[in-house]
């Protein structure tokens, strides 16, 4: 499973008055469009492009390759063919990724979290050496540490397992992390371009003796846990895991192309 799949999924808006959009707000962003470009200027795309690709300025130039938006349709604590909403009829939100294409390096996701009353911008990567695929994959490559050991580890069937609150994933670059779930309940949705029932699960890390980590952030994706008819594939949904942190609306430009 790749994030790349998929089109614009209703990303593109915009304000509806002539008013030009707060940069700080979704509508700014929903402008995007495949084929513009993104400048990220925060001191590690200074870095980066002082190693070359970079913008005169100083920023991370990336052309913006597919997009794709996951609506939030409630939280459940428990039966996921049952998934409720408990919004009391507020609005739930949206997840949207949308693909930073670099020449000669693996794509990063500029990510758009719309929730009530808050608006976050994020930069996602998919980490070196943890691939994707569905559930099954994960337990048959031996990484289960992302889920709960099952009451009975030789029966067990993949889509029951419950995802771990502290998830013991492999050291990233030399450096084992601590990743707490955010909040206690995952979030479930619908990726708008394939209407594939999904779950999105929020990790952060905690601080080491270390100091604070560059990517904070953890973000699970499972899609089509659930099909058209409301049968749980055994397999479970394809997962894909990122890592990444937030980003200041001064951090990120655009340009239409």
């Amino acid at each position: 499973m790749s994030l790349r799949r998929g089109g614009p999924g209703g990303l593109r808006g915009g304000p509806k008055s002539g008013e030009p959009a707060d940069k700080a707000s979704a509508e700014y962003w929903r402008e995007l469009k495949s084929g513009d470009f993104i400048g990220i200027s925060d001191a590690e795309a200074f870095e980066a492009s002082l190693a070359g690709g970079g913008r005169s300025d100083g920023s991370l130039e990336c052309e913006v390759g597919e997009l794709r938006r996951f609506a939030l349709r409630g939280r459940d604590a428990g039966a996921r063919g049952d998934a409720r909403d408990d919004s009391g009829g507020a609005e739930l939100g949206s997840y949207g990724f949308i693909e930073l294409k670099r020449e000669g390096s693996g794509p990063l996701y500029l990510a758009l979290v719309d929730l009530p009353g808050r608006f976050e911008l994020r930069l996602y990567f998919i980490p070196a050496g943890i691939g994707g695929g569905t559930r099954d994959d994960w337990i048959d490559r031996g990484e289960a540490w992302l889920f709960l050991p099952p009451p009975n580890p030789q029966d067990f069937i993949s889509k029951d397992l419950e995802y771990a609150p502290y998830p013991d994933i492999p050291p990233i670059d030399g450096r084992k992390l601590v990743f707490g779930r955010v909040g206690p309940k995952e979030l479930y949705a619908e990726a708008l371009d394939t209407e594939a029932p999904s779950i999105i699960v929020e990790y952060e890390a905690e601080a080491s003796g270390e100091g604070a980590a560059a990517n904070p952030l953890l973000l699970v994706l499972e899609e089509g846990w659930m099909k058209s008819d409301g049968a749980e594939p055994d397999g479970g949904g394809c997962l894909t895991l990122m890592l990444g942190k937030r980003l200041k609306p001064s951090e990120v430009e655009y340009w239409p192309s």
